[in-house]
């Protein structure tokens, strides 16, 4: 006899409620505590140290990293220090929103599978994107990769999206701008910024249209998945996005 199972209606209203609920700040901040010390822990053990004076090659929009080994006179330990002292007043603030029962940790595993969708469902389009327009790059290891992916999961989307598109968003609205437009208007602007970040710094690619097209593209979807479905999966996405990249790169898929 052949047994079938079915999902049962509470699995299915449970489903329901969570693609119907936004990710909560206080949860997202829980959530992409991995994403800061994976990224920490690899910017300590990477950083080039040369008699003892510290420098790394920031990522992206980390602004922060560079600023501090300067101010620590290019010191890794008073780095290490500092990172780890922030760790743990995110992890702090984090218990403290569970006990008030405003953080839902049970959803770290839910919200790592949906971002993971979301990313291979995208990635490889990337990948086939990157290569008809000549983008893309590789040089060092698939490790610094990988701490690169988590560096700008985190920073880009709390930068773009957190602060940029959700910050103008608010302030239209403010300005009693109807909420279609202020949200569209946010998502342009956002959107526009991400990719020129790109194409500046030390790191930066040389600009071309193409890329410039591309990379606004992929603001507006980062900001959407951010709109709806909040910052944790939004940062996770972009992060699980740019392994997916950063991989097919390599192997020259």
């Amino acid at each position: 006899m052949k047994l079938t199972t079915t999902p049962t209606p509470g699995r299915i209203a449970r489903l329901q409620s969570y693609f119907r609920t936004r990710v909560d700040p206080m949860t997202s901040l829980f959530l992409v505590l991995p994403l800061f010390a994976i990224y920490q822990t690899g910017t300590l053990l990477m950083m080039d140290c040369a008699n003892g004076q510290c420098q790394w090659n920031a990522n992206g929009v980390d602004f922060l990293t560079g600023n501090l080994l300067a101010l620590t006179g290019g010191s890794r330990l008073a780095y290490g220090v500092i990172a780890l002292s922030a760790a743990l007043a995110l992890a702090a603030a984090s218990l403290w929103a569970r006990r008030h029962a405003k953080l839902s940790p049970k959803l770290f595993v839910p919200v790592l599978v949906e971002s993971a969708v979301w990313a291979s469902i995208v990635g490889p389009l990337s990948i086939v994107l990157s290569h008809a327009i000549g983008l893309g790059r590789t040089g060092g290891s698939w490790v610094g990769d990988i701490i690169a992916s988590c560096g700008a999961g985190l920073h880009e989307e709390l930068v773009f999206r957190a602060g940029i598109f959700a910050g103008l968003t608010a302030l239209l609205l403010r300005f009693k701008v109807r909420k279609v437009f202020a949200v569209l208007a946010a998502l342009a602007v956002s959107s526009v910024l991400f990719s020129l970040v790109h194409h500046v710094g030390p790191l930066g690619e040389p600009f071309t249209v193409q890329a410039f097209v591309f990379r606004v593209f992929m603001g507006a979807l980062f900001a959407g998945i951010y709109r709806v479905r909040g910052f944790a999966i939004a940062a996770w996405t972009h992060c699980v996005y740019d392994i997916w990249v950063f991989t097919g790169q390599r192997l020259h898929w």
